[in-house]
Parts: C-alpha cells; structure tokens; sequence
C-alpha cells in the first residue's frame, strides 16, 4: 500500500515531491512574466487544468489499480460529439446531452473493465484497442467532419461559462472531484481494496477481496469521468474537433505519473495527480505568455513525462535495493 512510507513520515504524507514542484514552477513562472500572477491570468490557469484533469483522476484510479486506460482520448471525444448532436436545448435536450454522453463513457468503461479483469487481457492493448472502436465508430458517425450545435440551449453553456464568486463552475468541480477521490481513495473499503490489488492482485484476490468487480469499477470511473470532460468541453466551446483525442488524454497521462502515481499499481494519490496537472498548466501557460509555440510545449510535457518515468523507476529500484 502506498500509505507505509507517509505513516513513518509525516510531513512526506502531505508534501510530496510534486507540490514542491508545483511550488516551484509558479514560483518561476512569476518570475519569468510579471503577467503570471494576474488574476484573470490564474483564473486561465485554472481554467485550462479542468478538462485533462478531471480525465486524470479517473485514470490515476486505474493505475493504482495496476493498469493502465489509453481509451480517454476517445471518450471525451466521444462524450463532446454526442453532446452536440443530441442538440442541448430546453430541459429535456440539455438532461439528454449531458447525462448520455456519461452513461455511454462508463458503458464503455466497464466493457475495459471486463476485458481487463475478466478476460485476462492486457490492458494496453485493450484499451488502445477500444480507443480505436470508439473513435473510428464517432468518426463514421459524423463522417470525420467538425461537429457544430445548430443551437445550444442558454443552461447547457452555463455548464462550462457559469462563475460562482468569480471562479468558473468548471474549476469549482474539478476540486470537488479532487476532494471526492482523495476520500473515495483514502477512506473506503473500495480504495484500499484498489491499492491492495495494485499491489498485489493474487494476495488480494486470497484475502477475500472481489477483484474482478473492484477492477471492473475503476475503469467505470474513468470512462465516466472521460465524458465529463466531454461534456464540458461541448458547453464551452459548442463544436468539437472528433480527431483531437491526444489534446487530453496524453496531458492527462503525463499528470497522473508525474504526480507520482507507480507504473506498477499500488502507490499515488488524486491530490497529487491534481497538483501535477496544475503544474503542467502553469509551464502552458507561461510558455504561451512568452510566445512558445504549441509543439514546443508538446516537446516539454513529453520531456517531463519521460524524467518522471525515469525518476520514479530509479527510486523504487534504489528502494527495493535497500
């Protein structure tokens, strides 16, 4: 479990090497542009971590559970495409394109889950190729053209453009679901039962925990979450790109390892997954200020990926030799 190390040490517990990170970097974003610390400025950075983030906490889940989903890029899309087409206007087209789209995401979720726990597949391959079906199955859909609402409903834009104290609804559930998962993860059965099994499946399996269901569950939330993202992304926006399905899911990715979470199950934390991926927003967000182009950005976050890999191998490999 990944609470052994944190119960010696306290203060490791709460601060973690990605808050320093985080720290750090908005310490050095300010530094670099005095136009950082603006306050419509930390409201975009805010912004700019809900859609990869909630896509984040769902598939840090999964890789606390030892595996990993590589369908999220394609959920979300998914989610969007289907928001938009069942036309969200008046309360039943709004309920409709919000509460469809998420059923849809954790149908597939479960169908990962299934594949995974039950069939025994691995899960890269799985879920690579479920990212195939749902994106080629949207794809044909809407025959690979941009996808545009002739009309959206007043309610279903307030779902992404609301503020409540000046703060966007958006950035507002994106820390309720931090809040949430990092109780779900630390203070349920079900949490200790997804460490457990990220740690060791077949003791976990003997010591009487139903791992095929628990397992089944977390792939559910992250397809849920998926197409929260989803969603959100159609009430902000009100057309979608159906191609676009790396936007999310790789900033996502490089979030929850960042943060932490073991390639091999077992150990991380949402709070952590959260402060990753604000730390990612910031180095955006930065280089947006200072005129870096997209695929210079792209360069970077694939840079920090592959240090945090590579951290995080070199300490569990120092660990296990002591």
């Amino acid at each position: 479990m990944s609470t052994t190390a944190s119960q010696s040490n306290p203060i490791g517990r709460w601060i973690t090497p990605i808050w320093i990170i985080l720290f750090a970097t908005v310490l050095l974003a300010s530094l670099m542009s005095d136009r950082f610390l603006s306050a419509p400025n930390l409201i975009a950075v805010l912004q700019q971590v809900v859609i990869a983030g909630i896509v984040a906490l769902g598939m840090n889940v999964v890789l606390i559970g030892g595996h990993f989903d590589l369908s999220t890029g394609s959920i979300v899309m998914m989610s969007a495409v289907l928001s938009l087409l069942i036309g969200p206007t008046g309360f039943t087209g709004i309920l409709a394109a919000v509460v469809l789209p998420v059923v849809a995401g954790v149908a597939i979720g479960i169908l990962n889950g299934l594949a995974v726990y039950r069939a025994k597949a691995n899960s890269i391959v799985a879920t690579i190729g479920m990212q195939f079906v749902v994106l080629g199955g949207t794809l044909a859909l809407v025959k690979g053209q941009h996808v545009r609402a002739e009309e959206i409903g007043p309610a279903f834009t307030a779902i992404a453009q609301a503020r409540i104290a000046g703060i966007p609804l958006p950035v507002i559930l994106f820390i309720g679901l931090t809040i949430a998962f990092s109780v779900l993860m630390s203070a349920t059965v079900f949490g200790r039962h997804v460490y457990a099994i990220g740690g060791d499946g077949e003791s976990s399996r003997r010591a009487g925990v139903n791992v095929n269901r628990t397992g089944a569950i977390t792939f559910m939330i992250s397809g849920g979450m998926a197409a929260i993202s989803g969603v959100l992304i159609a009430s902000l926006v009100g057309h979608v790109d159906p191609t676009a399905i790396g936007r999310y899911e790789f900033p996502a990715l490089t979030a929850v390892v960042l943060g932490g979470t073991s390639l091999s199950g077992g150990v991380g934390r949402p709070a952590d997954t959260a402060a990753a991926i604000l730390a990612l927003s910031v180095i955006t967000n930065v280089m947006t200020i200072l005129n870096h182009q997209y695929p210079l950005q792209l360069m970077v976050q694939g840079l920090l990926l592959t240090l945090a890999v590579a951290f995080y191998a070199w300490r569990q490999n120092k660990g296990g030799a002591q």
